[in-house]
Order: C-alpha cells, then structure tokens, then sequence
C-alpha cells in the first residue's frame, strides 16, 4: 500500500472519533437552543439545597454527583425544583446564592439556569476537544506519510 492511501486512511480512521466530538456538540447546542425557544419567561430564585445522584458509569461502575434544587415563583405558584446539571463535588453548589431562571410559561418545571449556564460551556469544550482531534488526525497523516509510521 502506497504511503499517501496509508495516510489518508490514518486521517479517515483517526478523525472519525473527533467528527462524533463535533457532531455532540451541535447535537447539544441545538438541544439548548430547542430549550431557550420555549422556556422564554425570566424569573427570579435561589438555590435552596443539593441532592445526591449516583448513576452507573462507562463501567458499570457508580458515579455521584450532586444537582443544585432551585426555587422560584411562576404563576403566582413556588416551584422548588431539581436543576439538570450537576456538579461533581457538593462544596461547589452555595446554598442561598441567587439565580436567574427561564421556564416555560405553560410548563414551569422546565426550565434551566442562566446565570451558571454549563450546558453553553460543555458544547464548548466537547467542540474544541473534537477539532483538536481531527487537527492531530491531519498531524498524524502528515507526519505518516514523510516519516512512513505505519
């Protein structure tokens, strides 16, 4: 096999795991976008508690994590509710820190947090992780076919 179809096939091969990266991203940026469109009304609240979530990890193992609970009032209703992004360690949730809340003005208990948004930084950094992959794909082509890697 000729070292530029060895190459080439390196950067196909190689890249496909960043363009999933890339693909994630738009995936949860359009998601937050869907989620921004209908949860429009703006609300003042706080965060109230933490609760403990344990899921099973990529090996089955369990993984905790902890969910701020926000309350706020919408439709002259309080609505104490668990937020859907979570944190790692309890010590970086502040317990009676204000927020900013959007909601759905039909549907209250969707809503998300504006003023910690992570779902905005997540598709970030899942977007930078999977073009710094297809970039050391190319790297890697390049580099197989003048110095013959494989």
């Amino acid at each position: 096999m000729s070292d530029l179809v060895a190459s080439i096939i390196a950067f196909i091969g190689f890249s496909l795991t960043g363009w999933i990266f890339v693909s994630v991203a738009i995936y949860t940026e359009r998601y937050q976008r869907k989620k921004e469109a209908t949860e429009r009304a703006l609300a003042s609240g706080k965060i109230v508690d933490a609760v403990m979530k344990v899921n099973r990890g990529g090996r089955g193992r369990p993984v905790t994590y902890y969910v701020p609970v926000i309350e706020f009032e919408a439709n002259s209703q309080v609505y104490r509710l668990e937020n859907e992004n979570g944190v790692r360690h309890v010590e970086e949730i502040e317990i009676g820190k204000p927020v900013d809340v959007m909601y759905d003005p039909n549907e209250p208990a969707h809503f998300h947090i504006t003023t910690d948004d992570a779902n905005e930084k997540t598709s970030a950094s899942i977007m930078r992780i999977g073009v710094i992959i297809i970039i050391g794909a190319a790297v890697l082509a390049v580099v197989n076919y003048y110095y013959h890697l494989f």
